[in-house]
């Protein structure tokens, strides 16, 4: 009889101390009696209510610096107090949570006011997803979603280049309503991006003119510049180093001209190379921009002097002496003088003229052979004064462009 009764005792007491599915249908009933899902859960309704925002950023899955767009996977809890929604856990089972779907009470709507695609943050079906609700009053939604942002780009030490992107939310709704409270930001459980890495997040609440709050979260990303140094600015520097050897090489050979227009071409591709990497905008310009473009310019400079040290070397004649023949020869055709006008076109002029024009005909063969020593040695000496120019030419810019994307 005793061991009955202690039976008994048991049973109404694990009875009493957990709840059953019946008495959460029933709480819930009763907690949704007179309750509107499109009116602030507060009893005075002049007061305001707090949202508080968790924001923790789970993956970059992509950053397009040409277009501006960052996409993130990220998740986020929203924790605000619902006056309507308290109950006394002891006179109800010991239930001190439950939770309630999104459709049938009040939340916060949260949007995106950067956004490149979705405005509206959480996208997913309201009948399914749930709020959890604490006895006190205390409800939290949690979800986690994948959204675009837009985001202003800065190129200006491209490989080495850093970003600051802001993600700009709010609820869109009066401050005298709703205020937002200042996020907490983690990062902890990051994906490791094999292209950016997350240099910092800071967040902050600002007030926006029509008297609505929102939330700004930073995010500093920064480049991992190894594989753009290996495969963009390292053949590039190889390339300015090679074009100079074009001087070395023999005049007789016929290659100089050849080599230089094939690397002054390689440098052309390039550009376009790296215009395609770059955002269509003339607010920043990238230092390996201006470094490629000095680097073409260098290039066309080695094809002109290349062109000058060849014509040096085939041309047997002094070009100085030959270029005055030219400018006499071609004034004395432009004047086309009567040559019967002896007070226009003197006799002793005449004769000055005529052994102008025979004395480089009777050039003994000795001056010739002088002439073609002295425009080898002529080539020889521009050959070493152009390697030298240009080889400093391009020591400098590549030490500026390295000395400003390493000091950024």
């Amino acid at each position: 009889m005793v061991f009955l009764c202690v039976i008994n005792t048991v049973r109404s007491i694990s009875n009493a101390t957990h709840e059953n599915y019946i008495d959460v249908v029933n709480l819930i009933d009763t907690l949704l009696q007179g309750y509107s899902a499109f009116t602030v859960p507060r009893r005075n309704q002049s007061e305001t209510i707090q949202v508080d925002m968790e924001f923790s950023l789970k993956a970059l899955n992509k950053f397009d610096v040409v277009d501006g767009h960052l996409t993130v996977v990220t998740a986020i809890a929203l924790n605000w107090t619902d006056d309507m929604l308290r109950w006394n856990p002891s006179s109800n089972k010991n239930i001190s949570q439950i939770n309630f779907p999104l459709s049938r009470i009040w939340t916060p709507n949260l949007y995106l006011l950067n956004c490149a695609e979705e405005f509206l943050v959480y996208t997913g079906d309201p009948a399914t997803k749930e709020v959890e609700i604490s006895s006190n009053g205390e409800a939290r939604l949690f979800f986690m979603e994948v959204f675009t942002t837009t985001c202003s780009t800065d190129i200006a030490f491209y490989p080495n280049d850093v970003h600051h992107c802001k993600i700009y939310l709010s609820t869109l709704t009066s401050a005298r309503k709703l205020r937002m409270g200042l996020p907490q930001v983690t990062i902890l459980d990051f994906e490791t991006n094999g292209k950016w890495k997350i240099k910092d997040v800071q967040s902050e609440v600002e007030l926006l003119g029509m008297n609505i709050d929102r939330v700004g979260i930073s995010v500093t990303l920064e480049r991992r510049m190894m594989f753009d140094i290996m495969s963009i600015v390292f053949p590039v520097v190889f390339l300015g180093l090679v074009n100079v050897v074009v001087f070395k090489l023999p005049v007789d050979s016929g290659e100089r001209m050849s080599f230089a227009m094939t690397v002054l071409l390689s440098f052309a591709v390039y550009m376009t190379l790296i215009a395609d990497r770059m955002p269509q905008t003339s607010n920043t310009t990238s230092v390996f921009c201006i470094y490629l473009m000095a680097m073409l310019t260098y290039s066309t400079l080695i094809v002109f002097a290349t062109t000058f040290s060849i014509n040096c070397h085939h041309n047997n004649t002094n070009p100085v002496t030959d270029c005055v023949d030219r400018l006499v020869q071609a004034w004395m055709t432009i004047r086309k003088v009567n040559p019967n006008d002896t007070e226009a076109y003197p006799i002793a002029e005449r004769k000055q003229t005529i052994q102008m024009k025979v004395e480089p005909l009777s050039k003994p063969a000795s001056n010739t052979e002088t002439s073609t020593d002295d425009s080898k040695n002529k080539t020889d000496n521009s050959d070493k004064f152009f390697f030298s120019f240009f080889l400093l030419y391009f020591a400098i810019s590549t030490f500026v462009l390295f000395v400003m994307i390493l000091c950024r």
